[in-house]
C-alpha cells in the first residue's frame, strides 16, 4: 500500500512537472500553423502566415489568422487547454475560408501536446492543428 501511495506522489510530480514544461515551451514563441484539420496550410500570399503566441503572466494569446491579427485569453491545466472567444480585426482576403476555419478550430480546442518541437491541438483525443516554431525573430504584441 505504502509502495502506491509513493507511486501515486511520483506520478502526480511528474504530471504538474509536465504542465509547467510545456507552459515553459509555449511562452514568448510564435508558433506558425503548418495542418489544419489534417490539411496542409498554403496561403495565396506567401507574406502571410496563422500563428499563434501565448503570454503566460496574463494568460492572454495572440497572433495573425491569415489576413487579420487577433487576441483572446486561454486556460491551461496540465494537457488541458481551452481558448477564450477570439476578438480580431476585420479585413478580408482570398483566405478568409481557412481563417474561418482556424477560429472554428480553436473553439473546440480542449488540449495540446508538445513533440519534437511540434505544438499539436487537440479535440476530443484528436489532432486538429499542428504548429512549428517560427525562425522569425518578431514578437508578436499583446492587445
Amino acid at each position: 500500500m505504502r509502495n502506491l501511495i509513493v507511486l501515486c506522489c511520483i506520478a502526480l510530480g511528474i504530471v504538474a512537472c509536465h504542465s509547467s514544461r510545456n507552459m515553459a515551451k509555449l511562452n514568448d514563441v510564435k508558433w506558425v500553423l503548418q495542418t489544419l484539420n489534417d490539411k496542409d496550410i498554403v496561403l495565396s500570399d506567401p507574406n502571410s502566415e496563422i500563428s499563434i503566441q501565448f503570454n503566460d503572466v496574463d494568460k492572454r494569446v495572440n497572433g495573425r489568422a491569415g489576413c487579420n491579427r487577433y487576441f483572446g485569453n486561454y486556460e491551461m491545466e496540465h494537457d488541458k487547454l481551452k481558448f477564450s472567444p477570439m476578438g480580431a480585426t476585420r479585413m478580408t482576403c482570398p483566405d478568409i475560408q481557412t481563417e474561418a476555419e482556424f477560429f472554428r478550430m480553436l473553439e473546440e480546442v480542449d488540449g495540446c501536446a508538445i513533440k519534437d518541437h511540434v505544438l499539436s491541438f487537440l479535440s476530443k483525443g484528436k489532432v486538429v492543428a499542428t504548429f512549428k516554431k517560427s525562425e522569425d525573430k518578431e514578437k508578436i504584441t499583446n492587445n
